[in-house]
């Protein structure tokens, strides 16, 4: 809200109040002298006062709110508008693009690479890409270069991009093959067997232990062995683990999205005023560059870098399938890999303290339990005379 604070001064100031009562001009008294009042009117009652025609000298002392504002530009146009392009001429400098490099040593690669982001419309001395382009780019590429490249990140650094990258590798190494057998590398029941090559000497629902054979690489024939061959093939079980997890209460999560804007303000007292902001991140963290500050008003002119961020507020107290589950699963796959299929879980033990939360869950797991060992070195002829000695 808008006001004046304003200095009357005549004699028999009773009078002049008695006028602003009369007019209806709502006033807020602030000093008292003999011959002199300071008050404070908002700004449609400055203007019924200004057509009240009297002898009293009215001087405006200050302005507050907007009117400060407006007149601080008004009495320093040719200083805002020296900002103003300042700003404009800064926003312009760190969107454009100074440098690309791209970070590999094989300088054909590097060519490529560079003449791919020309033609995606960065180069040199072009405008920044939002967050969302740089992603449709890194995929238009990958899909490109296919054969050559497994990877690739375009990374800002200020007004120059790094572009890191990671060739794509060709298996020339010819197939092994090697005898060996296919065995359990973990105890558990089997659920599935996925064989290739070789014998199956276990069945579904058969309890297994560590290093017990699965899948044989020998070759019978009539109770003999007569060769060795390389097993190829999967078998799965169910396994059992337990997860502990201790958690807070309460948590409070930013992430940043990674976009980011410089946006010009204008701050008086305790609030900002964006004057280039027109599309608003929900939650940002702002960083605020000073580049002028009144020495005797709360007034300053900022230039802000915004990074937008995603908050995340959770209460473990709360909702287990959708807060605490969540959670213990993934902790279970960076254990033990993506690929295993969860049948079934139980909370066996859940404390909640004042501040935190402990808790066990018990998870039944299908995992794959194939391993491997090597028959190179396995005599078939003293195998086989072991054997008939056992048979005689």
């Amino acid at each position: 809200m808008s006001s004046y604070i304003l200095r009357v001064t005549g004699k028999r100031i009773d009078t002049f109040l008695m006028l602003l009562v009369r007019f209806s001009i709502n006033f807020k008294m602030i000093k008292r002298g003999r011959d002199s009042i300071i008050i404070e009117v908002l700004e449609e009652d400055y203007e019924k006062l200004l057509k009240i025609n009297t002898t009293y000298k009215i001087e405006i002392v200050k302005r507050k709110g907007l009117l400060n504002i407006i007149h601080f530009i008004k009495t320093r146009k040719f200083f805002v508008i020296i900002v103003l392009l300042g700003f404009a001429f800064f926003n312009l400098l760190t969107n454009l693009v100074f440098s690309i490099k791209v970070i590999d040593t094989d300088s054909e690669l590097r060519e490529i690479i560079l003449a791919d982001l020309e033609e995606l419309g960065l180069k040199k001395y072009s405008f920044k890409i939002s967050y969302k382009e740089k992603e449709k780019i890194e995929e238009k590429i990958l899909e490109k270069e296919k054969d050559i490249l497994e990877w690739i990140e375009i990374e800002e650094k200020g007004v120059s991009y790094e572009v890191k990258l990671i060739r794509r590798v060709k298996d020339d190494i010819k197939k092994e093959t090697e005898p060996r057998d296919i065995v359990a590398k973990k105890t558990g029941l089997v659920t599935r067997i996925e064989a290739e090559s070789g014998e199956v000497v276990t069945k579904k629902n058969a309890y297994v232990k560590k290093g017990d054979t699965l899948i044989s690489g020998l070759i019978k024939n009539n109770g003999n062995i007569v060769s060795k061959t390389r097993a190829i093939g999967h078998v799965y079980a169910e396994i059992w683990y337990k997860v502990s997890l201790s958690l807070p209460r309460n948590y409070h999560e930013e992430i940043k999205t990674g976009k980011n804007k410089t946006v010009f303000e204008i701050s008086f007292l305790s609030d900002d005023i964006a004057l280039t902001d027109f599309d608003k991140y929900k939650h940002s963290k702002d960083t605020k560059t000073v580049l002028y500050k009144h020495p005797l008003l709360p007034i300053s002119i900022n230039l802000t870098k915004k990074e937008e961020v995603k908050t995340t507020d959770i209460d473990f107290s709360e909702n287990y399938e959708k807060n605490i589950k969540p959670l213990a699963i993934e902790k279970l796959k960076n254990k033990l890999g993506s690929d295993i299929k969860i049948f079934s879980e139980k909370v066996l033990k859940k404390e909640e303290n004042t501040d935190r939360i402990d808790i066990e869950i018990f998870f039944k797991v299908e995992e794959d339990i194939t391993s491997y060992k090597s028959l190179k070195d396995f005599n078939i002829e003293e195998e086989n005379k072991k054997l008939e000695e056992e048979s005689s």
